[in-house]
């Protein structure tokens, strides 16, 4: 049984990728924000992507990995606009519940919530969330870990695999990402209910929930 306390928030960002004086590659804006949101019983409440317009060049790089170039962003909304639309989206979808007490959800959360925070304060917009997140990438680690599978590949696409998870579109893409991401975080989740099952000799095994 699910013993969760707030909503979850589950973000996926995709970013331009320029370079600093050092040589070192920069996320300064983001050009794709997907975003799912789900209930206390993980169930999906509604789901939210759109485009953003960047205020730099998106590279052949980024086009290559993410299929998004420059001329499919310059008629969007610059991220201001689209956080708006994303805050309205919020509202409506929890119904009165507050968006501090949602808990935001990511594949490692050492790139989309810190770039998130980045670009908020970047145009000097007030960050709505909280400051608590939950990593995805790290419950997918102790699902494989647990489950006798390898460690070394935990990319979106590697452990939808594993799982038997399809993607509904092109990965790299902020939405795909981040449906792909909540069934995976779901499956793990659903599995983790029955942590341990005893045999017949006492020993514990960790069990896997088929598909």
């Amino acid at each position: 049984m699910f013993n969760l306390n707030t909503d979850l928030l589950v973000i996926d960002l995709e970013a331009t990728a320029g370079v600093d004086e050092n040589g070192n590659q920069t996320n300064n804006y983001i050009i794709d924000l997907g975003a799912v949101l789900l209930n206390k019983n993980l169930e999906i409440v509604s789901s939210f992507e759109s485009l953003v317009k960047p205020e730099e060049e998106i590279t052949e790089f980024i086009t290559n990995l993410t299929k998004i170039d420059n001329d499919m962003v310059k008629d969007e909304d610059l991220f201001p606009e689209v956080s708006n639309r994303l805050l309205k989206w919020l509202v409506d979808s929890l119904e009165g519940r507050s968006i501090k007490k949602i808990r935001l959800c990511a594949w490692g959360t050492y790139f989309d919530i810190p770039l998130l925070r980045s670009v908020y304060s970047k145009y000097s917009l007030n960050y709505p969330f909280s400051g608590t997140s939950f990593d995805i990438k790290t419950m997918a680690l102790m699902w494989h870990s647990l489950s006798g599978k390898k460690t070394d590949k935990l990319q979106v696409s590697t452990v939808a695999k594993e799982m038997g998870i399809k993607a509904d579109g092109f990965y790299h893409r902020a939405l795909t990402d981040a449906l792909v991401e909540t069934k995976i975080l779901q499956r793990v989740w659903l599995d983790l209910q029955g942590f341990f099952l005893e045999d017949k000799t006492g020993v514990k095994h960790y069990n896997i929930v088929a598909n």
